[in-house]
């Protein structure tokens, strides 16, 4: 039971970071992710993913490696933008 709970938890916060992912594959860019933030979290989430492996956690240690992933592929997507960024006054 516990383990399920993890596994659901880890599901819910590591799929948050999808709209965000297909949001910045769709605009071709992440200007508006900094990279300060996104060294931050890639930090605690490898920490998180540490602390799995050393307690023998299989949810934290899944549920953090696919985040790390996520973030990754986003890092990407922000240093390498497909389009430029949208300058017009809102």
């Amino acid at each position: 039971m516990i383990v399920a709970l993890g596994l659901l938890s880890g599901l819910l916060t590591t799929g948050a970071w999808l709209p965000q992912l297909l949001r910045t594959w769709r605009r071709g860019r992440a200007d508006d992710i900094s990279y300060g933030y996104l060294t931050a979290f890639a930090a605690g989430v490898l920490g998180w993913l540490a602390y799995g492996l050393l307690a023998a956690q299989p949810a934290v240690v899944v549920a953090n490696l696919v985040t790390f992933t996520l973030i990754a592929a986003l890092a990407v997507l922000k240093t390498r933008p497909r389009r430029p960024a949208d300058r017009t006054p809102r």
